[in-house]
């Protein structure tokens, strides 16, 4: 599961040219730092009713395997409860990735990682984060292969928790 709200299923994808959009928007602003690790930003996300998600990856341009940081963000379901609230929370979400990266780049031996689902607020809303090694690309294309009948194995296993 990707989301942060064990409800979040059966979400829609973020359209497709916003994703795209703000990858190049992301590999152009720090191209020098992209250049410079042979990285990539890859970008998804998925709208549902109680949150919207997005994830981005900075991927290594040579080999899928090397460890990725990937940034997950989240929000509350009354930050998407309308259009104009979606289109805020989604040009907040710019701005945090770009304060986030902007700090991960700051330093040469950065190891911030937040596994776990934080708090952060910008411009007096809060928002959800954590930032892992994982690849989205990988765990998606996993989750393809695995079929729906993992997608149920993973809800039981939640709901045991």
């Amino acid at each position: 599961m990707l989301g942060r709200k064990s409800s979040s299923k059966n979400g829609k994808s973020i359209p497709q040219d916003w994703l795209e959009s703000l990858s190049r928007l992301l590999n152009d602003s720090y191209g020098s730092e992209c250049k410079k690790h042979g990285r990539y930003f890859d970008v998804y996300g998925q709208i549902f009713s109680e949150e919207l998600l997005l994830v981005v990856s900075w991927l290594s341009e040579k080999d899928e395997y090397q460890s990725p940081i990937t940034l997950f963000l989240s929000s509350e379901s009354n930050q998407i409860s309308d259009e104009n609230k979606v289109k805020k929370t989604q040009e907040d979400y710019i701005d945090v990735v770009g304060l986030f990266f902007d700090e991960i780049f700051a330093s040469e031996e950065w190891d911030g990682f937040e596994p776990h689902w934080q708090e952060v607020t910008y411009k007096s809303e809060i928002y959800f984060f954590k930032i892992t090694r994982e690849n989205i690309s990988l765990t998606l294309d996993a989750n393809k292969l695995l079929g729906p009948e993992f997608a149920e194995l993973e809800d039981e296993d939640e709901t045991e928790h």
